[in-house]
Protein backbone atom coordinates (compact mmCIF):
# COMPACT_ATOMS: atom_id res chain seq x y z
CA UNK A 1 0.00 0.00 0.00
CA UNK A 2 1.22 3.19 -0.78
CA UNK A 3 0.83 4.53 2.94
CA UNK A 4 3.39 1.69 3.95
CA UNK A 5 6.02 2.59 1.53
CA UNK A 6 8.47 4.59 3.86
CA UNK A 7 8.02 2.17 6.33
CA UNK A 8 9.49 -1.00 3.55
CA UNK A 9 12.11 1.69 2.72
CA UNK A 10 13.31 2.48 5.61
CA UNK A 11 13.16 -1.22 7.00
CA UNK A 12 15.16 -2.10 3.88
CA UNK A 13 17.75 0.15 4.88
CA UNK A 14 18.17 -1.16 8.69
CA UNK A 15 18.70 -4.37 7.07
CA UNK A 16 21.34 -3.74 4.70
CA UNK A 17 23.05 -1.89 7.26
CA UNK A 18 22.79 -4.86 9.69
CA UNK A 19 23.99 -7.38 7.14
CA UNK A 20 26.59 -4.92 6.25
CA UNK A 21 28.00 -4.94 9.44
CA UNK A 22 27.62 -8.32 10.13
CA UNK A 23 28.95 -9.98 6.83
CA UNK A 24 30.55 -7.37 5.70
CA UNK A 25 29.29 -7.05 2.32
CA UNK A 26 27.84 -4.43 0.38
CA UNK A 27 24.11 -5.31 -0.90
CA UNK A 28 23.71 -2.61 -3.10
CA UNK A 29 22.86 -2.99 -6.65
CA UNK A 30 22.44 -6.45 -5.90
CA UNK A 31 18.52 -6.76 -5.33
CA UNK A 32 14.93 -5.02 -5.67
CA UNK A 33 11.97 -5.52 -4.30
CA UNK A 34 8.67 -5.65 -5.52
CA UNK A 35 5.43 -6.27 -4.01
CA UNK A 36 3.16 -9.91 -5.06
CA UNK A 37 0.47 -6.75 -5.99
CA UNK A 38 2.99 -5.24 -8.62
CA UNK A 39 4.89 -8.96 -9.88
CA UNK A 40 3.52 -10.46 -13.10
CA UNK A 41 5.41 -13.37 -12.73
CA UNK A 42 4.37 -14.67 -9.10
CA UNK A 43 1.42 -16.64 -7.49
CA UNK A 44 0.55 -16.11 -3.89
CA UNK A 45 1.29 -18.34 -1.65
CA UNK A 46 -0.21 -18.88 2.17
CA UNK A 47 1.91 -18.28 5.40
CA UNK A 48 4.80 -16.95 3.26
CA UNK A 49 5.31 -13.33 3.75
CA UNK A 50 8.57 -13.10 1.01
CA UNK A 51 10.06 -14.92 -2.14
CA UNK A 52 13.71 -14.75 -3.46
CA UNK A 53 13.68 -14.90 -7.44
CA UNK A 54 16.97 -14.40 -9.37
CA UNK A 55 16.45 -12.06 -12.54
CA UNK A 56 19.00 -13.31 -15.20
CA UNK A 57 21.22 -10.24 -16.57
CA UNK A 58 21.21 -9.66 -20.01
CA UNK A 59 25.12 -10.36 -20.78
CA UNK A 60 26.46 -13.89 -19.35
CA UNK A 61 29.20 -11.78 -17.86
CA UNK A 62 27.14 -9.63 -15.55
CA UNK A 63 26.06 -11.27 -11.95
CA UNK A 64 22.79 -12.44 -10.97
CA UNK A 65 20.70 -9.87 -10.10
CA UNK A 66 17.82 -10.59 -7.15
CA UNK A 67 14.46 -9.58 -7.17
CA UNK A 68 12.67 -9.94 -3.03
CA UNK A 69 8.58 -10.32 -3.93
CA UNK A 70 7.00 -9.49 -0.60
CA UNK A 71 3.54 -10.96 -0.19
CA UNK A 72 1.90 -7.55 0.47
CA UNK A 73 -1.56 -9.38 1.79
CA UNK A 74 0.11 -12.00 3.65
CA UNK A 75 2.10 -9.64 5.76
CA UNK A 76 -0.13 -7.14 6.39
CA UNK A 77 -2.77 -9.65 7.37
CA UNK A 78 -0.32 -10.93 10.09
CA UNK A 79 0.25 -7.17 11.27
CA UNK A 80 -3.52 -6.89 11.75
CA UNK A 81 -4.04 -10.13 13.47
CA UNK A 82 -0.92 -9.36 15.85
CA UNK A 83 -1.73 -5.88 17.05
CA UNK A 84 1.40 -6.49 19.17
CA UNK A 85 3.93 -6.53 16.11
CA UNK A 86 4.60 -2.99 14.13
CA UNK A 87 5.20 -3.07 10.54
CA UNK A 88 8.84 -1.53 10.44
CA UNK A 89 9.99 -4.66 12.78
CA UNK A 90 8.55 -6.94 11.03
CA UNK A 91 9.62 -5.69 7.15
CA UNK A 92 13.25 -5.36 8.92
CA UNK A 93 13.55 -8.64 10.61
CA UNK A 94 11.84 -10.31 6.47
CA UNK A 95 14.12 -8.36 4.83
CA UNK A 96 17.30 -8.92 6.92
CA UNK A 97 16.28 -12.28 6.99
CA UNK A 98 15.94 -12.00 2.80
CA UNK A 99 18.99 -10.40 2.43
CA UNK A 100 20.97 -12.87 4.63
CA UNK A 101 19.85 -15.72 1.70
CA UNK A 102 21.12 -13.56 -0.86
CA UNK A 103 24.52 -13.37 0.35
CA UNK A 104 24.62 -17.16 1.00
CA UNK A 105 23.59 -17.18 -2.85
CA UNK A 106 25.74 -14.74 -3.87
CA UNK A 107 28.77 -15.62 -2.08
CA UNK A 108 28.37 -19.62 -2.86
CA UNK A 109 27.66 -20.42 0.12
CA UNK A 110 24.26 -22.30 -0.81
CA UNK A 111 22.74 -23.20 -4.03
CA UNK A 112 19.66 -21.14 -5.08
CA UNK A 113 18.54 -24.30 -6.91
CA UNK A 114 19.31 -26.72 -3.78
CA UNK A 115 16.73 -27.78 -1.29
CA UNK A 116 15.49 -25.30 0.63
CA UNK A 117 14.68 -27.54 4.02
CA UNK A 118 18.35 -26.48 5.70
CA UNK A 119 19.12 -23.39 4.09
CA UNK A 120 16.02 -22.40 5.82
CA UNK A 121 17.56 -23.21 9.50
CA UNK A 122 20.74 -21.58 9.00
CA UNK A 123 19.10 -18.58 7.21
CA UNK A 124 17.05 -17.62 10.05
CA UNK A 125 19.43 -18.83 12.85
CA UNK A 126 21.45 -15.97 11.04
CA UNK A 127 18.61 -13.83 10.47
CA UNK A 128 17.79 -14.07 14.40
CA UNK A 129 21.47 -13.87 15.93
CA UNK A 130 22.58 -10.50 13.23
CA UNK A 131 19.16 -8.65 14.80
CA UNK A 132 19.84 -9.67 18.42
CA UNK A 133 23.71 -7.84 17.63
CA UNK A 134 22.21 -4.85 16.14
CA UNK A 135 18.78 -4.63 18.50
CA UNK A 136 15.15 -3.11 16.39
CA UNK A 137 12.13 -1.95 19.02
CA UNK A 138 9.80 -4.38 18.87
CA UNK A 139 11.82 -7.43 17.25
CA UNK A 140 10.87 -9.21 20.37
CA UNK A 141 7.10 -9.53 19.82
CA UNK A 142 8.17 -10.33 16.23
CA UNK A 143 10.16 -13.17 16.71
CA UNK A 144 7.87 -14.17 20.31
CA UNK A 145 4.75 -14.18 17.82
CA UNK A 146 6.44 -16.24 14.77
CA UNK A 147 8.01 -18.73 17.37
CA UNK A 148 4.09 -19.34 18.53
CA UNK A 149 3.30 -19.97 15.39
CA UNK A 150 6.31 -22.22 14.99
CA UNK A 151 8.99 -23.46 17.00
CA UNK A 152 12.70 -21.00 16.39
CA UNK A 153 15.58 -23.51 15.03
CA UNK A 154 17.77 -25.24 17.19
CA UNK A 155 21.44 -23.45 18.20
CA UNK A 156 23.76 -25.22 15.55
CA UNK A 157 27.70 -24.55 16.27
CA UNK A 158 27.98 -25.08 12.30
CA UNK A 159 25.59 -22.13 11.35
CA UNK A 160 27.11 -19.88 13.46
CA UNK A 161 30.53 -20.88 12.21
CA UNK A 162 31.63 -18.68 8.98
CA UNK A 163 34.99 -20.37 8.06
CA UNK A 164 36.63 -20.20 11.73
CA UNK A 165 34.85 -17.22 12.71
CA UNK A 166 32.30 -17.39 15.00
CA UNK A 167 29.36 -15.01 15.70
CA UNK A 168 28.78 -14.44 19.30
CA UNK A 169 25.10 -12.94 20.40
CA UNK A 170 23.21 -13.08 23.48
CA UNK A 171 20.32 -14.36 22.90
Amino acid sequence: MPQHRNTLRYGSLLAEGIVHKELDWNVAGVYDIQTLAESMEQKAKGGVFAQLMIVKPVKATVSPHYRVCLHDSEILSFVEKNSQVDMLSFITFIMTHELVHIHRFATGKADFYGAPGEEEVVVDTLTRLFLAKNPVTGLKKVLAVLDNMEAAPLYNEHIVNNQGRFIRAYL
